[in-house]
Parts: C-alpha cells; structure tokens; sequence
C-alpha cells in the first residue's frame, strides 16, 4: 500500500513539473511588439523608390501588445484598436479578430523564436514585416 501511495505522489509531482515547465508558446506573446525590419518583394520597374521608401515607413509605423491570453491592441499612426487574438501551436500562426467579426480572422504572422514573422502580398509584391519583443 505504501509502494502504491508512493508511486502516485511521485506520477502527480512529474506530471504537476512536466506541465508546468512546458510552458505554451502563447505566454511568450505577452508584451509589446515593435517592427524589428521590412523586406520588399517588388518589381522595380513598377515601383519608384519614394514609394518603396513610403511603403516600409508605413509597415514601421504598426505595432501591437498583446495584453493577456486573449487580448491584443494594435497601435497604428496613434489609433488604437482592440482585437482578440489566438495561437495555433501547429502552425505557430497568431490570428486575431475584431469584435462581431470573429468568422473573419486575420493572420498576424508566424512565431519563430523570438520573433513575428508577417508576410503580405499586395499590388506591388510580397512584403515580409518582422516584429520582435521589447
């Protein structure tokens, strides 16, 4: 009986240890994320290099704070805006929705390591925004 009681406490305290030390990717979102760099993607000819300028300092100028495990604030030329957000631990994307709109969510990006990675492609050609913690 006492082999028994021992075996259970030593199963719970592995189990209390495993799950506590496995700490889920979504916890590590917590805090604010400012753009790290831009990369651009775009016909050259197409583009002139004011916009190319203009489209970069406009990626630059968003960033985000996730707030708690469900809440995000997306700050963008001064405006704020409140957003839900949720974590994919398959893909490790970030998606996030706007109140009312929750069967419409957007991908932020993909956390690697230590940082966001968002990739669009617009118009003018594919823009990759990186985003790290500060």
């Amino acid at each position: 009986m006492k082999h028994q009681v021992f075996s259970l406490i030593v199963t719970i305290t592995i189990a209390t240890i495993i799950v506590s030390c496995g700490s889920s990717q979504s916890k590590k979102l917590i805090g604010t994320w400012k753009v790290e760099d831009v990369q651009t993607d775009f016909n050259e000819m197409e583009v002139t290099p004011e916009m190319l300028s203009q489209v970069v300092d406009m990626q630059k100028q968003t960033y985000f704070r996730f707030m708690n495990d469900s809440i995000m604030v997306i700050i963008s030329n001064n405006d704020t805006h409140e957003a839900h957000w949720s974590f994919n631990d398959e893909e490790n994307m970030i998606m996030y929705f706007f109140e009312g709109m929750e069967t419409r969510p957007y991908e932020l990006g993909k956390f690697e390591g230590d940082k966001i990675v968002q990739e669009s492609n617009t118009a003018l050609g594919k823009i990759t925004t990186i985003y790290r913690k500060q």
